[in-house]
């Protein structure tokens, strides 16, 4: 067995998060140079953070996170008693560790909103020592992407003014930049003669052996004119549905310990936005997408659906708010659109880019539908349905007016947006991310497999939450055209040749026949016909795709392949959990098997057993010990998160159907996961524990441990061909 600890990447930055809200800092927990800062909103409002004492940098001991918002650092200094005769132990030891490392400096950081320093000094030396504390900071303003590509696209002077007070002062570092009224206010408290110079803060202090003296300095963030309000600890989300939330356990501590940290990670991106269950939305990812994603949230709510149906409620809500009602090309925005992203920074604000609400995506209209009709069969909340029918209605009413451009049953996208809008518009969004199976770019407008898939989804699940309340009509129009689209799909996607689905159709509306792993996702969306589903599910788990790690985003055999492109042969966390969804729905337990554990095996090789957001796609052999990780790739990141818990579900083959009072259980656990128990689980009114054990024969039982409420628990009959299992089990559920 490999050292798991010599095998994961050292990190290069320590990090903490909450909200909107991040720190990048060294590993020595100082702000100095690079992307490094103290960001809000996207917008850097320290550049520089860094002190000396008595005009010599610190040693560094060790800084670390000790939770996603907080983390301690230790310091140590020289006494400046053995600078001069002392106690005559002190001279004794004046060249020695007692006067070397005599002061000790422990910085406790937090951040919520402003970021807070607590500082304590400590004199270990044997006489009383003055010292001297000076802070150099700076405030540059710039825009999270300004601060990373080291290009600056807007830039203006910063004005600093010093205000002294009593036991400390505030330090204001004004942007004077005539759009944006961004500002620092940095307030420093406690003993000591403060000052300041044009560059730094300076603390004097009189330190008496083993009596250590606490200082305090508060960051606060003044966006467009306001100062941003505190939020240290307070209305912390600890857990998704706080201490009544699902627990999973198992004697598997390596997929015990990827629930832990996906459970911790989902908590930790709460963006506390807008009120109620909204402000448990999650960001996409630290440090580069704190800010809210249309669909990366809506994945993520799915994936997590059954460990928090208020975060799934809330992120609906808050982003029916960002729904479009008119076109506007420069932000690709059309009437029911729903939102790609909204970022806050600079270069959005003044529209250097068209992030400020930008609707260039087609996975999120798609993902919303979806996740509405989740929402009713996971609670069974009907007056929240119906509450979100004009948002559904306007988004289905675009997927056919707009979304299907050239009106002929498949839906493809183009950027309206000119240079600055997104080339590619499916879950693989980046420039290059869609290619022929030589190696040439598709050009848009392009319809991708996958998003086929999704608007099926959407219109089937759609079609299936109506007729849960009544509205039978519109059920069967929806239900009719989701079956519409499944043959066209079949008919026109599918490669006899090759027994697998190309990735896309160009302009001329021929197929793009490279092979990828989006059509993996379409086994999840359900499109795929009964006698293709073995076909594909074997496809994927070639080595082809399947490194061994997990499904690589193209075929090793293509000739853009890189193991470390974005979207040309790395690994996604959140793609391969859909994928293992579709395997189950479709009824290759062993292919999921082989999947999942790849994915729990992977996560031991990266810090805090996170997956993250992408990783290396090379084949995992001798020569390949540890995947690698994408340059940049986000740690955490939410549908990455999500990811673990939608592999678990997926093994368990846990349906709700809360309109019925019921749970559909279809569990097949493999050898290497034999136990595991999912208490507290709630469906609709009822909570339900549940205990899942493989036994010698290799079958999997399951137990009702507890109950509350009026939940039927359903496991259907085996079924021994590869048919869509998911839809054959709720049309069971729905007649019985």
């Amino acid at each position: 067995m490999p050292d798991l600890n010599r095998l994961r990447p050292r990190p290069s930055h320590l990090i903490v998060h909450r909200g909107h809200a991040v720190v990048i800092a060294d590993l020595e927990g100082f702000i100095g140079g690079g992307v490094e800062g103290f960001y809000y909103r996207q917008t850097r409002f320290l550049s520089k953070m860094r002190f000396a004492v008595d005009g010599r940098p610190p040693v560094g001991v060790c800084a670390v996170a000790v939770s996603t918002h907080s983390s301690i650092a230790y310091y140590l200094a020289p006494s400046p008693a053995g600078d001069r005769a002392g106690p005559e132990p002190e001279r004794e030891h004046g060249g020695g560790e007692i006067v070397r490392h005599g002061i000790e400096i422990q910085v406790n950081q937090s951040i919520g909103g402003t970021l807070r320093h607590e500082i304590v000094a400590t004199n270990h030396a044997l006489a009383p020592a003055t010292v001297t504390l000076r802070w150099a900071l700076a405030a540059d303003f710039a825009d999270r992407n300004e601060a990373e590509q080291g290009v600056r696209q807007q830039d203006a002077p910063v004005n600093r003014e010093w205000r002294p007070g009593r036991g400390g002062g505030i330090l204001a570092l004004r942007y004077c930049h005539p759009q944006l009224r961004h500002a620092a206010e940095i307030r420093f408290s406690g003993p000591g003669s403060w000052n300041a110079d044009e560059t730094s803060v300076a603390c004097r202090l009189a330190l008496s052996p083993r009596e250590p003296v606490a200082l305090a300095i508060e960051a606060v963030p003044v966006f467009s004119g306001e100062p941003v309000a505190a939020s240290h600890g307070a209305n912390c989300l600890d857990a998704p549905e706080a201490a009544a939330g699902p627990r999973m356990t198992t004697p598997n501590a390596v997929v015990q310990r990827a629930w832990d940290r996906a459970v911790a990670d989902l908590a930790g991106l709460a963006l506390f936005d807008g009120e109620g269950d909204e402000r448990r939305t999650p960001a996409a990812g630290v440090p580069s997408y704190v800010a809210l994603f249309g669909r990366d949230t809506l994945m993520t709510a799915f994936q997590a659906s059954l460990l928090s149906p208020a975060m799934l409620r809330g992120t609906l809500s808050l982003l029916a708010k960002w729904n479009a009602d008119k076109y506007d090309d420069r932000f690709d925005e059309e009437p029911g659109r729903v939102i790609h992203q909204r970022q806050l920074g600079p270069l959005s604000l003044l529209e250097k880019n068209p992030f400020l609400h930008y609707y260039g995506d087609y996975s999120a209209p798609g993902l919303f539908l979806v996740d509405v009709a989740w929402h009713l069969a996971v609670t069974g909340e009907r007056e929240f349905f119906l509450g979100m029918r004009d948002k559904m209605l306007a988004t289905l009413e675009w997927m056919d007016r707009d979304g299907d451009r050239d009106h002929d049953g498949f839906y493809e996208y183009a950027t309206k947006a000119g240079p600055w809008g997104e080339k590619n518009q499916g879950w693989k969004d980046s420039g290059e991310a869609i290619l022929y199976e030589d190696g040439r770019m598709v050009e848009n407008p392009i319809a991708l497999v996958e998003i086929q898939g999704c608007y099926y989804a959407a219109k089937q699940l759609l079609g299936l939450a109506f007729a849960s309340i009544g509205d039978n009509r519109r059920a069967a129009d929806l239900l009719a055209q989701a079956e519409q689209l499944k043959k066209r799909f079949n008919e026109t996607f599918w490669m006899p040749e090759e027994r697998y689905f190309g990735l896309a159709l160009d302009p001329a509306k021929n197929l793009v026949k490279t092979i990828a792993s989006d059509p993996g996702q379409c086994l999840a969306y359900g499109i795929v016909d009964d006698d293709k589903a073995q076909a594909v599910a074997d496809r994927l788990m070639t080595p082809e795709l399947f490194g061994g790690w997990g499904v690589r985003t193209l075929s090793a055999r293509h000739p853009a392949f890189n193991p470390f492109a974005y979207h040309l042969g790395s690994v996604w966390p959140a793609s391969n959990a859909l994928i293992g969804f579709g395997l189950k729905r479709y009824g290759f337990d062993a292919h999921l098997h082989r999947l999942a554990k790849a994915m729990f095996d992977a996560s031991q090789l990266f810090e805090h057993d996170r997956l993250p957001e992408v990783f290396g796609g090379h084949a995992r052999d001798p020569a390949h010990p540890h995947p690698g990780i994408y340059p940049g790739a986000n740690s955490p990141q939410a549908w990455s998160a999500g990811a673990v818990i939608l592999l678990v579900v997926a093994m368990l083959g846990l349906l709700p159907l809360a309109p019925r009072d019921t749970l559909i259980v279809d569990p097949d656990l493999p050898e290497w996961l034999p136990e595991l128990t999912l208490a507290n689980l709630r469906v609709g009114p009822s909570r339900v524990s549940l205990r899942f054990w493989r036994d010698g024969a290799g079958r999997t039982h399951h137990q009702v441990t507890e109950q509350e409420g009026p939940l039927r628990v359903y496991r259907p009959p085996a079924r021994s061909s590869s048919t869509d299992r998911f839809a054959q089990f709720v049309r069971e559920a729905l007649t019985r």
